[in-house]
């Protein structure tokens, strides 16, 4: 995806479907891009995103957002998404706060809020219910093939 397809893709979900981020006090936090926000989806961490890349992916205009004055604070990953589309869908994945290894396993939190709509980011968490992996897939597949099936994909 090119970058400037993503930073002028507004959020056709709009605030009002998730609220509004108050992220400024919060350390942790997660972001992926709207368009790749499969809610409760189980995913792999294909690998971490070299540190000028993910500062490049955070800024508009080689400038920082309001929302993300520090894109150095944050990781980007390259992760894909395991929701039974052949090979699954490969999109980002941003943490700060966090740390993730390529090789590990997780699952995208059940609701998202408008992080930063110049760069159609979704702030999210990763599922810590301490419940198996497996346990949750199910549920989790059938949830995010139907948003998949909305977004236009599957």
């Amino acid at each position: 995806m090119a970058k400037s397809a993503l930073a002028t893709g507004t959020l056709a979900l709009g605030a009002g479907a998730f609220g509004t981020a108050t992220v400024g006090a919060q350390q942790d936090q997660v972001a992926v891009f709207a368009d790749s926000y499969y809610p409760r989806a189980d995913f792999d961490v294909v690998a971490q995103l070299q540190a000028s890349t993910t500062v490049d992916i955070l800024q508009v205009d080689d400038e920082p957002v309001a929302e993300i004055a520090q894109p150095d604070e944050w990781s980007g990953h390259l992760i894909q998404y395991d929701i039974g589309q052949g090979a699954g869908i490969t999109t980002f994945l941003f943490v700060r706060g966090q740390s993730l290894n390529s090789g590990d396993s997780t699952t995208i939190g059940p609701e998202a809020s408008v992080l930063s709509s110049e760069l159609n980011l979704l702030n999210t968490s990763l599922d810590d219910s301490g419940e198996p992996r497996d346990k949750r897939t199910a549920e989790g597949n059938q949830t995010a093939n139907e948003t998949a099936t909305e977004n236009g994909g599957g």
